[in-house]
This record gives structure tokens, sequence and C-alpha cells, in this order.
């Protein structure tokens, strides 16, 4: 992307964190008048609060909030010939200004929190922004210009990148327990954690999905752990030997997983995303001596018929198969107002479960643009899976206990069409896996097609079979 580029996202996403840090509230839009005066010797005095370790979660929310921001702004400023301290500098002073103003105006907003722990916390996301910028920039320009390094060099740096943030995810909120006391609560639940089942407490068909979506989630991994590295990428590795290293990546991430305080790690997960990585560790390997022509024809061939059982298994999910539906007037009167403003939903959680909530909604509309890129049709991804989504959401309000989430069609739609941009790349990369092909030499004929013309050849008018044997 060029620097308006990420300018343009820079303002949106600033404007977004404006948005939700104001005016959306526990009771909605909530403006106090107050004098700018008495309001900025409030701001001086900004308290840092010691809270408790039930407030560390929200803390790294915080932090994470600020990432992307710190990210798109170097982006903008960032200038490949000029001075790129200059740049860190000048993207370090932009997004503590953005941090002081939101925390500012957050005072004619209450009841709003403004401490000086979730200013540091917002400030060290932003510098962790600029720093992935930095040290990511110069590899993912060249991969997505088609300038990256031969063989698996791109794919495995784009698996890399995968992997580390597939751990930080399974590791949110990352609200560790960092003293005795923490970790004493931590150790009476282990035997809990050993006979937790992923999804408790939910509908049988969502455990599932759940279990396959985590099986799935490990695919990518496994495809790294097969690659092993001396002069060059290749793909050494066997896929019990592959499978042996992801079960102990997972057995580390499980442990950690352990001492997060609001997380609800489960045995089981390890098994089965054991089993995904095994899963990738093999597909890698397939994928070194496919066709990969012919498998996307054949993705073109099946995408009507796999948009049946995809279909049936998105209302599912939702909680839509069923019998039992409100009428018109039940449904308006059970429904909550704030429901429909932007980001209320995401407001009401933890942060974490809002990521969850919103990358659960990526996975879930994702295919809709794999299957349209196969089609041949990609600019109807976006539309096509907005809709969906609007008719899916206005389903859960007709359904006893359920509610729509406004927030899942734009990100519905957002999903879809990044994936259809973004599988032209895909498909790039992982051509790379296999050997190249040699190509036939044109004027060449090989011997099947001499003995196929031998066959009929006409002498003096009379067909006469060839002499098949000498070819």
């Amino acid at each position: 992307m060029s620097r308006s580029h990420f300018a343009v996202l820079a303002l949106l996403y600033a404007l977004l964190i404006a948005y939700a840090s104001t005016l959306v509230g526990p009771a909605g839009p909530h403006f106090v008048a107050l004098d700018p005066g008495i309001a900025w010797q409030r701001f001086l005095a900004t308290p840092y609060v010691e809270n408790g370790s039930d407030q560390r979660a929200d803390w790294m929310g915080n932090l994470s909030m600020l990432v992307p921001f710190g990210f798109l702004l170097t982006g903008s400023l960032w200038r490949p010939a000029g001075s790129r301290v200059m740049a860190v500098v000048t993207t370090g002073a932009l997004c503590l200004s953005l941090v002081l103003a939101v925390k500012y105006a957050q005072l004619f907003f209450p009841p709003r929190t403004v401490t000086l722990n979730y200013i540091l916390a917002q400030g060290i996301g932003a510098a962790l922004g600029i720093g992935l910028f930095a040290m990511t920039h110069g590899r993912l320009a060249a991969i997505l210009l088609g300038r990256a390094g031969g063989g698996l060099e791109p794919l495995m740096f784009v698996l890399q990148a995968y992997t580390a943030a597939l751990i930080v995810f399974l590791l949110m909120p990352l609200d560790f327990a960092l003293n005795p006391s923490d970790l004493g609560v931590q150790f009476d639940r282990l035997p809990g954690v050993l006979t937790a089942v992923t999804g408790e407490g939910r509908p049988a068909v969502t455990r599932v999905v759940l279990i396959l979506a985590g099986t799935a989630a490990l695919l990518p991994v496994g495809m790294l752990l097969t690659v092993t590295r001396q002069r060059r990428a290749v793909i050494g590795r066997s896929v019990p030997a592959a499978t042996g290293r992801g079960f102990l990546l997972m057995l580390a991430v499980f442990a950690l997983s352990t001492l997060v305080i609001s997380g609800s790690p489960s045995l089981l997960s390890l098994l089965y995303r054991t089993l995904g990585i095994a899963a990738g560790a093999w597909l890698m390997r397939y994928l070194a001596r496919a066709d990969l022509d012919r498998v996307r024809r054949g993705l073109a061939r099946a995408a009507p018929w796999l948009a049946i059982p995809y279909l049936g298994l998105l209302l599912a999910v939702n909680g839509l198969l069923s019998v039992h539906w409100l009428g018109l007037t039940r449904a308006a009167n059970l429904a909550y107002p704030l429901g429909v403003l932007p980001l209320f939903d995401y407001y009401i959680v933890t942060k974490a479960e809002a990521a969850k909530n919103i990358v659960g909604h990526v996975v879930m509309y994702a295919p809709i643009g794999v299957l349209l890129w196969a089609r041949g049709r990609p600019s109807a991804a976006g539309l096509t899976a907005g809709l969906l989504s609007l008719a899916i959401e206005a389903a859960r309000y007709f359904r006893p206990g359920l509610e729509g989430d406004v927030n899942a069609v734009a990100v519905a739609a957002l999903s879809a069409w990044g994936t259809v941009r973004l599988m032209p790349l895909v498909w790039w990369m992982l051509e790379r896996v296999a050997p190249p092909r040699a190509a036939p030499v044109p004027g060449v004929i090989g011997w099947r097609e001499r003995a196929r013309a031998a066959q009929f050849r006409t002498v003096r008018g009379v067909e006469a079979a060839g002499d098949i044997e000498e070819f």
C-alpha cells in the first residue's frame, strides 16, 4: 500500500478509537457538560491506581487496541529513502497525542475511567505497533509485490507470523498470574482444567464446530514445522517429526494457558491441536507433489455443492435451525435498543471476548471469499457475505434467548472481501511449494503422439497401420 493508503486507514482507526472510547457507554452516549478549564485541571491530576489482578485483562486489552494504530500510522510516515528515526519519533508523538486527547475527552463522558495505568498501556501498545512495522514492512512489501526470495521463503515468513499471532490469540487476554496468591488460585483450578470440554455449556453443534475450527487453525503451524533450513528452506521434516515438535509447542502453550487468570484451558485442546499440526504437516508434503491447477479446477467445480453444507453449518452455529420462533411484536419488545449501536456489543463484554467474537465472525464468513474466488467471481464476495450476515443477524432477533449483532455485518463483509483479495497471493505462495513442472518443448512430439499418427498413416491413399513398435 502507498503511504496515503496507510494514512487513510490510520485516520479511520483513530476515529474508531475515539468513538469507542467516548460515545459507547453502558447506557449509550452520555455527554456531561464540563468547564474546559476544570476538565484540564482534572486531567493534569490523572492518578495512577494500584489495580488488582482482576484488572490486568482490561489493561492488556487497552495495550492491544493501540498496536494496529501504531502500525498503520508508521506506514503513513515511513519513507524508504528518508530518515526512519524521524518517522518513528513523529509517529510516537502523534500516537501519544491521540491517547492523551481521547483520555481528556473521556472526562466529558462518565463513567469512563481515566488513569495513568491505561495511558501507559496504550502508549506501550502504540510503541509495539511502530516496532512491528519497522521489523516486518520490508518482507511484507516484497511478498505482496511478488518480489520475495525464491522457494519457500515467502510462505515461511507468513507461516511464522501466523504462528506467532495464533499463540498470542490462544493466550488471550494475557492476564497471567504473577504473584503467589494468583498462582495458588490457578493451581486449585487444575483438576477442572483436566476434565474441561471445549465449548462447555454450548449446543453440541457449536462445540463440534469449535473443536474442528481449533484443529484447522493449527494446519499452518504443521506446515511450518515440516520446513527445515540449512542453506535454504526445504521440506525436510517428516510428518511424525513435525507432529512431535508441534506437540511440545502446544504443551508449552497449554502450560502457559493454565496461568491465564480469565482463561478457560482444556486438556482436550492439546489433543485436537496436535492433530491439526499433524494434518498440516501432511498437507505441506501433499502440496509438494500436487498439481495445484487441477486442485483449483476441482475446487471451482465443487464450490456450488460446498456452499450447501456451509450454509447449513452457518445456520446451525447461529442457532437458527429451530421450530421455536418469536412473532414480530414480541421480538421487537424483547430487543435491546442499545444493541443496534455500533460496537456496543463489544463494549459490554471483556476486550478478550470482543476480540474472539470478531475473529469468530471473520472465520465464519471467510469461506465465501474462497468459494467465490474459485468460481471467478471475486467482486461479489463482500456484498454476498454482508447480505448473508444481515439476514442471519436479523433472524437471531426472532429466536428466543438470542440477539442479533449489527457489528457482525461489517465484519462479515470485510472478511469475505479481504479473503478474496488475499487468495491470489496465498495461491502464489502455495504454488512455490511444488517443484516446477517441466513445460513441453514446442515442436517436440512425444512417442505416444508419433505412434498415434503412425496408426493412421496413409500410403498411396490406403490407410495402413504404422510400425508402432519402432516408437
